[in-house]
């Protein structure tokens, strides 16, 4: 994955702000139809990130609704940011709640910051 993400970075420029809401929505689209065909298919969206999320309200709100889908959601932190946003939807401190005060139903994000385990393949991969 990583020699893919290298050849990626060759053809592309990253710049923020950085926005998950509209790739989650894209994501929440295909598990929302998986699960209206009754699809046992799965769906777990791989984030790569080097900064902090600028619609964090947009981006709870969706994942309170994307607990309601087939889907998953892996964060992976690249570069030196404090990433304290990414820490907050990871939701292993507490609970997430929405903009209505809703929990959310279903700890669905799981955020690893690389450099805490770039040197460990096996710690990334748990």
């Amino acid at each position: 994955m990583l020699d893919y993400y290298a050849k990626a970075l060759q053809s592309v420029s990253l710049s923020g702000p950085t926005y998950f809401g509209p790739i989650l929505q894209e994501t929440m689209k295909l598990a929302s139809i998986c699960k209206q065909q009754g699809s046992r298919i799965y769906q777990t969206l791989l984030i790569l990130t080097d900064g902090d999320i600028h619609d964090m309200d947009k981006t709870i709100d969706l994942i309170y609704e994307a607990s309601l889908l087939p889907l998953s959601i892996i964060i992976v932190g690249v570069g030196e940011a404090g990433f304290e946003n990414m820490t907050r939807l990871d939701g292993d401190g507490g609970t997430l709640f929405n903009s209505k005060g809703q929990r959310v139903p279903r700890d669905i994000v799981q955020f690893v910051p690389f450099r805490d385990v770039k040197f460990n393949p096996d710690l990334l991969a748990k």
